[in-house]
């Protein structure tokens, strides 16, 4: 096996372990946590504490997608602006995931939407 072709063995490695981590994390960790009747309300909210708690689990999932997509792109030879629209893409969905899950309380949203804006001008 060429080694530039581990790069592309890594790359699905990245996206079973996303699924992985989102399906067995809802199912084992999430699920219990959030039943918990004693659960921590966040800016007064168990609605709210319930939604940061599933989404921040779920990003790492969308993260290790997006890495696997730079992965795919280092492997084809594309680049950087490839490569800054994959970053861009991954970080565009953290803040629109956030905002649409979550909200406008959580102040991560246009940070992330920022780093996304700056990454894709960045490397066009």
């Amino acid at each position: 096996m060429n080694p530039h072709h581990l790069l592309l063995v890594a790359a699905v490695v990245l996206c079973f372990i996303g699924a992985i981590h989102s399906y067995l994390g809802e199912r084992f960790v999430l699920r219990p946590i959030l039943a918990l009747p004693n659960l921590p309300k966040l800016g007064g909210s168990r609605a709210y504490m319930e939604s940061i708690v599933r989404w921040a689990w779920h990003l790492t999932s969308v993260a290790w997608w997006g890495t696997s997509v730079l992965l795919v792109l280092g492997w084809s030879g594309q680049g950087a602006g490839a490569m800054g629209a994959a970053v861009a893409a991954t970080f565009a969905l953290h803040g629109l995931i956030i905002l649409g899950k979550v909200g406008t309380r959580h102040p991560a949203w246009p940070l992330f939407l920022l780093t996304a804006a700056a990454t894709w001008l960045g490397s066009q």
